[in-house]
């Protein structure tokens, strides 16, 4: 069997075509910027939902990600999902696709914008900024009561979660997490950007000094989407913000 990505990709559609109303093949190998580690995303439609699968063929990883119809047009309802699931399925290489089901899909992320869920984008965003203010609590008391692990799970909690709303909020498609962190410090500035590879480990510095960057990251995403905040959620905000060394305005 030949053991190229795009030819694994096809004998594994091949045999689940059965069993699916279709199948694509996503990610990296689909778009051809993949390195010799990428795995093999396929998307398999079905009637019915079912755990997704990991597999090892031929050396390479191979994740089949199992959905219904049903949820993969959800998918670009959804500000959590959208950013993902759009340039996905623009750019996804379709296996088998008895009915046209999936050229559907691909139809819909072409003609797919943001305007279609900007104000649920933007009222995802600011509630997710709302739910991260107790890992700014948890980050400044575990650094004061001397909780390190504590203090740094909640670091990374804040840093990898805060991009997601921003892309939300920025209009920002990504396709994958790969290409989320880089588009988001490009979009938010170098403040953003240097607190994030600070908080992240790219940028060396003390253990105090990366979650202290949390907690900015935290200030400057309240900046950000202060507008997107419901008048009872401007407290909230504004307490986490104190602990980040700046009361939000």
């Amino acid at each position: 069997m030949d053991q190229s990505p795009n030819a694994i990709a096809e004998h594994l559609a091949h045999d689940l075509a059965a069993d699916t109303i279709g199948i694509a093949l996503t990610g990296s190998i689909a778009t051809g910027t993949d390195h010799p580690d990428s795995d093999i995303d396929l998307i398999a439609i079905a009637q019915a939902g079912r755990d997704d699968q990991t597999q090892s063929l031929a050396g390479r990883l191979v994740t089949i990600t199992w959905t219904t119809l049903e949820d993969a047009n959800g998918a670009f309802d959804q500000p959590w999902s959208a950013g993902q699931a759009v340039p996905g399925w623009r750019d996804a290489r379709i296996l088998h696709d008895p009915t046209g089901a999936l050229a559907a899909l691909k139809d819909r992320a072409r003609n797919w914008q943001w305007d279609d869920i900007a104000a649920a984008a933007d009222r995802w965003a600011g509630a997710t900024l709302v739910g991260l203010a107790e890992e700014v609590h948890k980050v400044h008391g575990m650094l004061a009561t001397g909780a390190p692990r504590a203090a740094a799970a909640n670091r990374d909690l804040i840093a990898l979660q805060l991009p997601g709303a921003l892309a939300a909020a920025d209009r920002i498609l990504y396709g994958s997490e790969n290409r989320l962190w880089d588009l988001v410090c490009q979009a938010e500035g170098e403040a953003w950007a240097r607190a994030w590879d600070t908080a992240t480990g790219i940028k060396t510095a003390s253990f105090e000094d990366s979650c202290r960057a949390a907690l900015t990251l935290y200030r400057l995403a309240a900046d950000r989407l202060k507008g997107h905040l419901e008048a009872s959620e401007r407290p909230i905000v504004e307490v986490a913000c104190n602990l980040t060394g700046r009361p939000q305005s």
